[in-house]
């Protein structure tokens, strides 16, 4: 029987491994002592309200090791996290199982190959999801995109047992996770501000940063010589153009869009909230990296990594107000 394995379980993990339990799938989640206190009561929660429980064994440990007899482990750290998982992982997994990177960022498979893993599985999840408890709720659609077919058995069972999970299967990730990483960066608009994902939405000051944002990404891109695909039907250059629409006309377009929870929070604002580090290097900060390595000028993400840091080396986590994040992007 095919086994599951989640190393990094927090939202996104967690929802992933209990709806896989929900499906019969025996699972086992490296994850926080926080999780371990509530292994017995985890549910996942999809947008349409619908719970989900483990029906089969979903086993939850702080130590790697446990996930020796996996078929296919689902990464999901924090990138900044992702050279030490892939090193334990390298210890404890044969190497015909796949790893699957679920996680933010253009740079992890890499990363993940240059500790010695052979069998890396690109990937990306399009949605959102809130960890409060012991309850893991969805609150954005989207599929799960990952760039493997039939080289890898147990991955496509795994696709196939998880039929209310809307599941790709792509050729070529690398122009999509570009994609994803330009929407993304709302993710640190969001934790710049302190506000949910619905709320940064409805304000129109705050949608026209994230629109700078993506329209800086998309400059460095080209400048790059990087390919940038759409998640979903609408590309980022329309999303940039959407998003500094008249309320009225944003709403009713949005609405088409994308379905988003009043409680969605970015996962860098979870963080923030909680004391970690984000992992906002390697989402604004990329666009900044990437702008430096080719001539390419970013005030906007510039302004957002450098504030998210700020946040997280200081104890009173006040953040600037709309207008201050306005004024310092132009």
């Amino acid at each position: 029987m095919l086994r599951l394995g989640i190393m990094g379980a927090g939202a996104i993990g967690g929802f992933v491994g209990v709806r896989a339990a929900a499906a019969g799938v025996p699972v086992t989640m490296i994850g926080r002592s926080a999780l371990s206190a509530v292994q017995d009561r985890l549910k996942a929660v999809d947008l349409d309200n619908q719970a989900s429980v483990p029906t089969a064994e979903l086993r939850v440990s702080d130590d790697p090791a446990d996930l020796a007899d996996a078929d296919v482990c689902l990464l999901t750290t924090k990138s900044k996290d992702t050279i030490e998982a892939g090193t334990r992982l390298k210890e404890v997994l044969p190497p015909e199982v796949p790893v699957v990177s679920l996680q933010n960022g253009l740079d992890n498979p890499e990363r993940l190959r240059s500790v010695g893993l052979s069998q890396v599985v690109p990937g990306l999840v399009t949605f959102n999801v809130v960890w409060q408890d012991a309850v893991f709720r969805q609150t954005t659609s989207g599929p799960i995109v990952t760039e493997a077919g039939d080289s890898h058995p147990g991955l496509a069972e795994l696709v196939g047992r998880l039929t209310d999970v809307p599941w790709i299967v792509e050729d070529d990730l690398r122009a999509m996770q570009a994609g994803k990483l330009l929407i993304n960066l709302n993710n640190g608009v969001c934790a710049a501000s302190g506000v949910t994902v619905a709320e940064s939405l409805k304000s129109k000051a705050l949608r026209r940063v994230f629109a700078l944002c993506i329209r800086e990404g998309l400059k460095v891109f080209a400048r790059a010589g990087h390919p940038v695909r759409r998640i979903g039907r609408i590309s980022p250059e329309a999303i940039a153009r959407i998003l500094v629409l008249p309320d009225f006309l944003f709403t009713r377009l949005a609405q088409r869009m994308v379905k988003v929870d009043p409680l969605a929070k970015s996962s860098t604002l979870q963080d923030l909230e909680r004391g970690r580090p984000t992992e906002i290097d390697d989402l604004n900060g990329a666009i900044v990296r990437l702008g430096e390595q080719h001539g390419v000028q970013t005030p906007a993400n510039r302004y957002i990594t450098e504030t998210i840091k700020r946040l997280e080396e200081t104890n009173d986590r006040v953040h600037p107000s709309v207008d201050d994040i306005v004024a310092a992007v132009g």
